[in-house]
């Protein structure tokens, strides 16, 4: 699988890049890219998102080459009006991990979500979901136990307690 940002420019913020993110060779969204500004914020990109890689088993995939490039405590932004699925379930109050993309992302080591429904405005853009990535895992497991009181889904259930299930076994018992 070969992931790349290409044709990036600068914008007006200097770790702001404005990107096209490829997949194989394929187009999955337009990007903005922030490389963070340490210790103050972290990486973050956002991506206007076609889920075409759902459809050929390759979004969980990304959203891990995406969790890789962004690091500890990085946010990801899914602008997901391409996305029909995610997009009624989300209309209709599902938990964004009972999505199909808030599930890839979930698998993808993404562990605290929330569902920008209505911006505010000004340059924020459409409706995105917005994944973070845990510092550590403590972190993780604090945000997962959160999480697993909030879907309804059995396969995010079962996500859920095998990710807090892998990081205390791999940190010890948290």
């Amino acid at each position: 699988m070969n992931v790349a940002l290409e044709g990036c420019k600068k914008q007006h913020i200097r770790e702001l890049e404005l990107c096209v993110m490829t997949l194989n060779g394929r187009e999955v969204g337009t990007t903005f890219f922030f490389s963070g500004r340490p210790p103050f914020y972290p990486k973050w990109l956002e991506i206007v998102y076609d889920p075409w890689p759902r459809k050929d088993g390759l979004e969980v995939e990304l959203f891990r080459w995406v969790a890789r490039t962004l690091g500890p405590g990085g946010r990801l932004f899914v602008v997901y009006l391409k996305d029909e699925d995610t997009r009624k379930l989300l209309t209709y109050g599902a938990s964004p991990a009972d999505t199909p993309l808030g599930l890839s992302l979930l698998k993808a080591g993404f562990t605290w979500f929330k569902d920008w429904y209505f911006p505010e405005g000004g340059a924020e853009g459409g409706m995105k979901l917005q994944a973070n990535l845990p510092l550590n895992d403590e972190d993780a497991v604090r945000q997962l136990r959160a999480l697993l009181g909030e879907v309804k889904s059995e396969e995010a259930r079962k996500v859920i307690e095998e990710q807090i299930a892998e990081r205390q076994s791999r940190s010890g018992a948290l």
